[in-house]
């Protein structure tokens, strides 16, 4: 039964003031479960932010294809609850949907146990160790120290920090780098190229190559020589002065002044300067990275020869800076941050450190050519200035971190969203560093946990001492099971995420309802917001707000899902009462259906009085369903990700007072979600059930473009994704 309507009498909507009056408590109610949701996400954000704890594993937060599955499992997840419900099978629901929601009420209370009962982070003392030679610091590997003293060059080894010779450590074999003369070659320090196996040192006067395992000598040439290296042939190069060219394999030894192939010289490019090379690496197998005081780049190592003549050609050039003004203060090559540790990966980082303390990032391929890694942005991240830096793994994650001299300062970026960890280091001085990381196996901690930092930082005096920072690694869990430490703060958040699912067994009323859900909210927030860049999340967002719209609006299988959920009294929403006196238990199993049934009855009739001459009778209830606000708990958990994700991935950029650029972000992220809230709130004032998504999810992405423009700048819209 159906009131028609005269042709000409339009529906008549009471006021918005009239209809939200009365509302405005469970309003704000909502409003605040929504930020109390998204702000203990924040609170326990700093706890998942680690590649391990990625939702598919390190690397895959640029993937798109991730983004997708996860999208499919909740269709399927959606899809399966309805069916379950239309063969009445609640009671096999109930069961399954509680078992996933203790799973993540514990994932969200464990860390806000650890946050009440903290465990001590390593710290790192710092005291003095032995020298008596220069650290390599690009030679050097955590099992290996590669030192020089002018005269030789060393391979160290079972380095303890000690203020003996060395630090304490073993020499394995050294290479006597003297001239024939029995004096040192020149007044510079020789340079030492590792190369396919080998050390291959110049100083001025001689090429010389040794094995890197043994120290013994492979080959040497008498020839002027500045830099040299082997080729994937194994052929010899040298660059002199400005020169770059082969050394031919045939000359005797001891002849300096044999005719030059001038087909197999060419120019080195303008800005090198052989006097200042900081730093040389093999990229690919055919491309050389030099990087000097005031100029940088990749060569490509000539496999023909020019056949120019007595005009040798420009050295072919694949990428190459040139700093006006400026230098080099500090240098890092090595596997990228938060990516496994491969000497044979594709792509490898490259940081430039200044004085000013900026701090440049880029990535090297493989095939010689270099951009901007726009995934990191340290700008305004240090005051400088940057003495040293370091590609090495902290601590036992499988992956390298940044290690940053910034003035006196060591500070220690981890993983690929570069989390802060320093530990109050002071490195003393104002001149250039170098550093070495030495991990060890002593009788009370695990292999490569204990770990021992050396920094030399009066490099041209061999005889200063280094300075030691060893990491103290506190006490160890109370409780071991399985092989898994188990503080207490694991066992309180295990024992109340049970109370927890008995309480909304026994009583499942509005208040244990709410604080379940709450929990739940912040724990899937973070745990996919620190697994997705922020346009992969928008993605996501943008789908599933589309879909959201067609299952409240179209196929109205949502309204279905939410009568099932309010039926079973599961926490999977939230419950905002009108009336103190309201009681969650009251719920029948048609709220939502029942709610349309009745919007659409008023929009026919134009009048709210004539609502109970159409509804079918109905049972009498303590409490109607009109007496409480429903909020599906997905309408908090998308907003929340995307506020996860501006803190995680986004780096660099002016904050506001002690807030950084990228907290500012997920700050103006939250706010406007609150104003799509806002919105959403004058629709369902009138008692019709809306799709949250599109307002919500909408106003967190414009939130977000906005602020993440004003307090990062178009860096944080670079588009990084790939499918896979």
């Amino acid at each position: 039964m159906q009131f028609e309507l005269p042709y000409n009498m339009a529906p008549k909507e009471p006021p918005l003031s009239e209809v939200m009056k009365g509302q405005w408590a469970s309003m704000i109610g909502m409003a605040v479960m929504f930020v109390t949701t998204i702000g203990l996400a924040t609170l326990i954000q700093p706890f998942y932010d680690h590649d391990e704890m990625r939702a598919f594993g390190p690397g895959s937060e640029t993937k798109a294809g991730f983004i997708l599955l996860e999208g499919m499992f909740i269709l399927i997840f959606t899809f399966a609850i309805i069916w379950l419900a239309k063969k009445n099978l609640q009671k096999f629901i109930q069961v399954g949907i509680l078992l996933v929601l203790w799973i993540a009420l514990t994932f969200s209370v464990t860390p806000m146990a650890h946050l009440l009962m903290p465990i001590d982070d390593p710290t790192m003392d710092s005291t003095l160790a032995g020298s008596d030679a220069m650290i390599i610091q690009e030679l050097s590997a955590s099992d290996e120290l590669i030192l020089t003293n002018s005269t030789a060059i060393m391979s160290v080894e079972n380095v303890d920090g000690s203020m003996e010779s060395l630090a304490g450590g073993t020499i394995q074999w050294s290479f006597n780098i003297e001239n024939q003369t029995g004096e040192p070659a020149t007044a510079r320090e020789p340079t030492i190229v590792e190369s396919y196996g080998s050390y291959v040192i110049c100083d001025d006067t001689s090429w010389k190559r040794v094995d890197s395992a043994t120290g013994n000598i492979l080959e040497t040439y008498a020839d002027d020589c500045t830099v040299g290296f082997v080729d994937a042939d194994q052929e010899a190069w040298h660059i002199v002065r400005q020169r770059i060219l082969k050394i031919d394999p045939f000359k005797p030894i001891e002849e300096i002044d044999t005719p030059i192939n001038l087909n197999w010289m060419w120019v080195m490019p303008q800005g090198f300067d052989p006097n200042t090379i900081l730093r040389i690496e093999h990229i690919g197998s055919s491309h050389l990275l030099i990087v000097c005081e005031s100029w940088a780049g990749v060569i490509e190592i000539p496999s023909e020869p020019s056949e120019a003549g007595f005009e040798p050609a420009q050295i072919p050039t694949k990428w190459n800076i040139t700093l006006q003004g400026e230098i080099f203060s500090a240098i890092a090559y090595g596997n990228t941050p938060g990516e496994a540790i491969n000497d044979t990966a594709e792509t490898q980082s490259l940081f430039f450190g200044y004085p000013d303390g900026t701090v440049d990032s880029f990535l090297v391929h493989a095939n010689g050519s270099v951009m901007d890694n726009v995934n990191i942005d340290l700008t305004e991240a240090f005051e400088g200035p940057i003495r040293g830096l370091m590609l090495a793994d902290c601590c036992d994650g499988g992956s390298n971190d940044l290690w940053v001299v910034d003035g006196t300062d060591l500070r220690i970026f981890m993983g690929s969203s570069m989390v802060d960890r320093s530990r109050n280091t002071i490195i003393e001085g104002d001149e250039r560093v170098t550093m070495a990381l030495i991990h060890r196996n002593t009788s009370n901690h695990e292999v490569l946990k204990d770990g021992v930092l050396l920094v030399d930082t009066e490099t041209l005096n061999q005889s200063s001492p280094w300075i030691k920072a060893e990491f103290v690694i506190p006490e160890g869990a109370p409780f071991t099971i399985g092989g898994v430490d188990v503080q207490y703060a694991d066992i309180i958040g295990i024992v109340f995420s049970i109370l927890m699912m008995i309480a909304l067994i026994i009583r499942p009323e509005w208040y244990v309802v709410n604080t379940a859900g709450i929990l739940v909210g912040a724990g899937v927030s973070v745990m996919l917001g620190v697994s997705f860049v922020p346009w992969l999340v928008i993605i996501f967002m943008i789908g599933m707000a589309i879909y959201d719209h067609w299952a409240v609006n179209g196929s109205k299988h949502m309204l279905t899902l939410a009568d099932t959920m309010i039926d079973l009294k599961l926490p999977i929403l939230l419950v905002a009462p009108k009336d103190k006196d309201y009681s969650f238990l009251d719920e029948g199993d048609q709220v939502m259906t029942d709610r349309e049934t009745e919007a659409q009855v008023e929009l026919q009739s134009g009048s709210v009085e004539k609502v109970p001459k159409v509804l079918p009778p109905k049972p009498v209830q303590k409490k109607k369903s009109a007496d409480a606000m429903f909020m599906g708990l997905g309408d908090v958990i998308f907003p929340g990700i995307l506020v996860i994700s501006s803190m995680t991935f986004l780096s660099g950029g002016s904050g506001f007072g002690i807030w950084s650029g990228p907290t500012m972000v997920a700050l103006g992220t939250l706010i406007g979600g609150l104003c799509g809230y806002m919105v959403l709130m004058t629709q369902v004032a009138r008692g019709k059930p809306q799709a949250g998504l599109p307002l919500l999810n909408g106003g967190s992405i414009l939130g977000y473009l906005i602020s993440a423009l004003l307090f990062i700048g178009p860096s944080a819209l670079a588009f990084n994704i790939t499918l896979f």
